[in-house]
C-alpha cells in the first residue's frame, strides 16, 4: 500500500514535467538548424530532446516498479529535483536560442492570442518583454487583413498544412504602419491534439516602401500620359497648337520617366529574388520602349512638318561609330555575336555636319541588328565613297548574319509603319518608324539609305550615305604612340574579319603583327621566335576560340618552363568586363572588350608594357594592381572628377547623385541656378563639369550659364587665370531648337531627360576624361 502511494505520487510528478518537456521538444523541432545562431545553440537543442527521452524512460521504469522503499523514494525525489533544475536551465537556453533568430518567432493559442514571442517579434511590433502575451494577433491589423488572417489560421487548423509567405499590413504600438510576411504552422500536444499556432514573422516594410514608390511613380507616368491624351484631343481641334502640344507631352512624360527608369536601375542593383528581377527588368524594358516610341513620333512629326533642322559643327565620325557599337553591346546579352567596327584609313579626324543626326541614323540601323541576329557577326564599317571640292561622302555599312529580308520587301521597309513581315512587330517589337526616319535623315544630308539581302536566313546589309563638309583640319592621322612604334605583336583570333581589322590597326600604329587563327599554334610560334632571337613583345589573344580557348592558351604560357612564360598577354572578348577577373586568374595582364577602339587598345598596350617588369617578377603574374582594362585606366581618373549638379527637383537630384557617386564621381548639388553660380565662382578649381537644368526657380539654367561665362571672361581679362568649365544642359526639353538654344547660350553639350546612364557617362568622358587622354 505504501509503495502504491509512492508510485502514484511519483507518476503524477513525472507527468507534470513530461508534458511541458514534450512541448519543448516539439517547439525545437520547428526551429530549423540554420536559424540557430551558432553550433552551441544547435548542440543544446539536441540536449533538450535527449532530456525528454531520459525523463520518459525514467517514468516507464517507475511504472514497472511495484514496491519502493523510503530510501528509493528520497533518491528518486533528488533525481527529480536535478531533472527539474536541468529542465529550467534548458528552458532558459531554449529561450536564448529562439531570441537569437533574426526574424520574429511567435506562439499563440487556438484563438490567436500570443503565448510566447522572441525579441525580434517584440521589436517588429514595438513592444517590451511580456507586453505582447495575451494580445490577439489580429489586433494589429485592419478589418480586411484581420479577416484574411482568420481565414488562413482556420485553413491551417483544418488541414494541418503550414501556410507560408502571408503578407499583412500592421499598426505598431506607437501607431506607425508596417508590413510583415508570416508563416503559420499548427502546434500539437503529445496526444496529437491541436493546442495552438506558431511561426516566423519577417519585417518587409522597406521592400513594400520601394514597391509603393515604384507604383506611385508609375501612377505619375499614367497621369502624365492621360494628360497628354487630353492635350491630343485639343490639338486635333486646333492644329496650329501641334508643336506646343508635342513640346509639353515630351516634357511631362520624360520627367516621371526619368524617375521610373533611374530608380528601376537602382532597384536592379539591390538584392532581389529572380521574380523581382524579372518584374523590375520588365518595367525598365517597357519604359525604354515607350521612350523610344516617343522619340520616333517626335522626330517623325518634325520631319512631316519640315522642322528637322541640322547643325554644322565639327565632329569625329570614328568616335561616333565606336560609341554606337558600344551602345548596342548590352542588347546582345548572352548571344554568341561578334561586334566588329572597321574605320577606313582615309576617314579624317573631323568633318563638319550634324553629329546628333549622324549618330541617330547609325544607332537606328545598328540597333535593329541585335533584334534579328541570334549568332554570328554584326559589323559597322565606315569609308569615304567620294570627294569633291570641300565636300566628302561618307558611306556606312551595317552587316549582320541575322534572319535576312525577302527580296520583295527590300523596297518597302523604309516606308513609315512598315516592316518586312507583320508578325515581326509582334515578335521583335518596334513601330516601323526607325528606318523611315533614317531615310529622311539621309535625304536631308543629300545621301541615301538602302538594304541588301540574299534572302531569308542569310543576313542583310544596310547602307547609309551622307554628304558632309571638310574641315580646315584635314588630318587623317590617328593616335600613334611613339612608345609602341616598332614592337612585335602576336595576335590570335578565330574570326578572320576581326583578325584583319586588328592587324591593320596595329600596323597603322607602326607595329609589326603576326596573325594566328588557332590557339594551339601560339606556344610553338612563341618558342620559335624565342629561339630565333625575335621574341614577341606582346601577345593579343581572343578568349572565345574553338579547340583551345584564350584562357587555356594563357595558362599554358604561364606554366611553360621556357622564357615565353613572361610574355605579356592581352585578352580580347565580345563579352562584358565582368570576365576580366577570370582572365586575370588565367594569367592575362590586360583585358579589352570588342569592338576594339584604337585609342583604348593603344592605351592599354602602353600601360601593360610600361609596367612589364613589375607585373611578371616572381608573382605568378599577379600584382597589387588589378588586371589592366579600359575601365581600370578610366577609374584612375574618375575618382578625381568633381561635378556640380544644378537641379531643383528632389527626385532628380537623388537619382543623379546616386548614379554619379556609385560610378566613382564626386558630386555637389545646387538647388537652383543662383546657388550654382555662387558655388562655382567661390571655388572654380573644385569642379570639372557642371550639369545644368534649364527650368529652375530664382535663376534658370540659361541665366546661370550666362553669369558663369561673364565671370570667367572677367577673370581672364584681369589675367587671374583662364577658366572655362564645361556646362552640359540636362533638361526635359527635347523639341526643335532646344539644343541650339543651349549651345548658343554658351553651354557645351545637351542631354534630354529621362537621363540614361550611358549618355551621362559618355558626356563626362567627352568633356573631362578624354581631355586627359583617358
Amino acid at each position: 500500500k505504501k509503495g502504491g502511494l509512492v508510485h502514484a505520487e511519483l507518476s503524477d510528478s513525472i507527468l507534470a514535467y513530461a508534458i511541458p518537456v514534450s512541448k519543448l521538444n516539439a517547439a525545437l523541432l520547428f526551429v530549423l538548424p540554420e536559424q540557430l545562431s551558432d553550433p552551441v545553440a544547435r548542440y543544446h537543442g539536441t540536449a533538450i530532446v535527449q532530456l525528454c527521452i531520459d525523463l520518459f524512460l525514467s517514468q516507464e521504469a517507475v511504472r514497472d516498479e511495484q514496491d519502493f522503499s523510503i530510501t528509493q523514494k528520497k533518491q528518486l525525489n533528488r533525481k527529480i529535483r536535478v531533472l527539474e533544475n536541468q529542465y529550467q536551465d534548458n528552458q532558459r537556453e531554449y529561450r536564448r536560442i529562439i531570441d537569437s533568430i533574426e526574424d520574429g518567432y511567435y506562439e499563440t493559442d487556438l484563438v490567436g492570442n500570443f503565448t510566447f514571442s522572441n525579441r525580434s517579434l517584440l521589436k517588429i511590433f514595438g513592444y517590451n518583454k511580456n507586453e505582447l502575451t495575451g494580445i490577439n494577433s489580429r489586433e494589429f491589423m485592419d478589418s480586411q487583413d484581420g479577416e484574411k488572417a482568420h481565414h488562413i489560421f482556420n485553413q491551417v487548423y483544418k488541414t494541418g498544412a503550414p501556410a507560408k509567405g502571408c503578407e499583412f499590413a500592421i499598426t505598431r504600438k506607437d501607431g506607425t504602419k508596417g508590413y510583415v510576411e508570416v508563416s503559420i504552422s499548427l502546434m500539437k500536444d503529445t496526444e496529437d491534439q491541436p493546442i495552438g499556432f506558431r511561426g516566423i514573422v519577417r519585417d518587409i516594410t522597406d521592400r513594400k516602401r520601394i514597391e509603393e514608390e515604384l507604383t506611385n511613380t508609375n501612377q505619375q507616368l499614367e497621369d502624365a500620359i492621360a494628360g497628354a491624351n487630353e492635350m491630343a484631343v485639343k490639338a486635333e481641334i486646333a492644329n496650329q497648337a501641334k508643336s506646343e502640344f508635342l513640346a509639353n507631352m515630351s516634357h511631362e512624360i520624360r520627367t516621371p520617366m526619368n524617375a521610373v527608369l533611374g530608380f528601376t536601375d537602382m532597384l536592379l542593383d539591390t538584392n532581389l529574388n529572380q521574380d523581382q528581377i524579372d518584374y523590375a527588368s520588365t518595367i525598365k524594358r517597357s519604359g525604354e520602349s515607350l521612350l523610344s516610341l516617343i522619340n520616333d513620333i517626335l522626330d517623325f512629326s518634325k520631319i512631316e512638318a519640315g522642322q528637322l533642322d541640322f547643325e554644322e559643327i565639327d565632329f569625329d565620325p570614328e568616335l561616333i561609330a565606336y560609341d554606337v557599337c558600344e551602345l548596342i553591346r548590352p542588347k546582345i546579352e548572352s548571344k554568341p555575336i561578334e561586334i566588329l567596327c572597321h574605320i577606313g584609313d582615309n576617314i579624317p579626324s573631323y568633318v563638319k555636319g550634324d553629329p546628333l543626326r549622324f549618330r541617330q541614323a547609325l544607332t537606328n540601323l545598328m540597333g535593329n541588328a541585335p533584334k534579328f541576329t541570334e549568332s554570328g557577326e554584326i559589323e559597322l564599317s565606315l569609308d569615304i565613297e567620294e570627294e569633291k571640292d570641300d565636300l566628302l561622302k561618307l558611306h556606312a555599312k551595317i552587316r549582320d548574319t541575322g534572319i535576312g529580308i525577302p527580296k520583295d520587301k527590300l523596297s518597302t521597309i523604309f516606308t513609315p509603319f512598315q516592316q518586312a513581315d507583320g508578325s515581326t512587330t509582334r515578335k521583335y517589337g518596334g513601330t516601323g518608324l526607325g528606318l523611315s526616319i533614317c531615310k529622311q535623315i539621309s535625304k536631308l544630308m543629300n545621301g541615301d539609305v538602302w538594304a541588301e539581302s540574299v534572302g531569308e536566313g542569310k543576313g542583310s546589309t544596310f547602307h547609309f550615305t551622307a554628304w558632309l563638309k571638310k574641315t580646315k583640319d584635314k588630318r587623317t592621322k590617328r593616335y600613334k604612340p611613339a612608345f609602341l612604334s616598332g614592337i612585335s605583336i602576336l595576335i590570335v583570333d578565330d574570326n578572320r574579319n576581326n583578325l584583319d581589322i586588328l592587324r591593320h590597326t596595329l600596323e597603322l600604329g607602326g607595329m609589326t603583327a603576326l596573325a594566328l587563327t588557332d590557339g594551339k599554334d601560339v606556344i610553338p610560334t612563341l618558342q620559335k621566335a624565342l629561339k630565333e632571337g625575335n621574341s614577341f613583345d606582346l601577345c593579343i589573344c581572343d578568349i572565345q576560340m574553338p579547340g583551345m580557348s584564350g584562357h587555356e592558351v594563357a595558362k599554358k604560357i604561364r606554366n611553360s618552363k621556357f622564357k615565353i612564360q613572361n610574355t605579356p598577354l592581352l585578352a580580347l572578348s565580345s563579352l562584358m568586363a565582368r570576365d576580366s577577373k577570370e582572365c586575370e586568374g588565367a594569367g592575362f595582364n590586360g583585358f579589352l572588350s570588342k569592338p576594339i577602339r584604337r585609342e583604348k587598345l593603344f592605351q592599354i598596350m602602353e600601360r601593360i608594357l610600361s609596367k612589364e617588369d613589375k607585373s611578371i617578377q616572381n608573382s605568378k603574374f599577379k600584382t597589387k594592381d588589378s588586371i589592366v582594362t579600359q575601365y581600370s585606366v578610366r577609374e584612375d581618373m574618375k575618382h578625381s572628377v568633381r561635378i556640380l549638379l544644378a537641379e531643383d527637383n528632389p527626385v532628380n537630384q537623388k537619382l543623379a547623385k546616386i548614379m554619379l557617386t556609385k560610378a566613382g564621381y564626386q558630386v555637389e548639388v545646387a538647388n537652383n541656378g543662383k546657388e550654382a553660380v555662387e558655388k562655382y565662382t567661390a571655388s572654380p578649381k573644385d569642379f570639372d563639369l557642371i550639369f545644368m537644368d534649364i527650368q529652375m526657380p530664382e535663376m534658370d539654367g540659361m541665366r546661370a550659364t550666362k553669369e558663369i561665362r561673364n565671370w570667367e571672361n572677367e577673370m581672364h581679362s584681369r589675367n587671374v587665370k583662364k577658366f572655362r568649365i564645361p556646362i552640359v544642359a540636362m533638361t526635359a526639353h527635347a523639341m526643335k531648337g532646344d539644343r541650339e538654344k543651349c549651345i548658343e547660350g554658351n553651354m557645351d553639350d545637351y542631354i534630354s531627360k529621362p537621363i540614361k546612364r550611358e549618355l551621362v557617362f559618355n558626356v563626362i568622358g567627352k568633356w573631362v576624361l578624354r581631355k586627359e587622354n583617358v
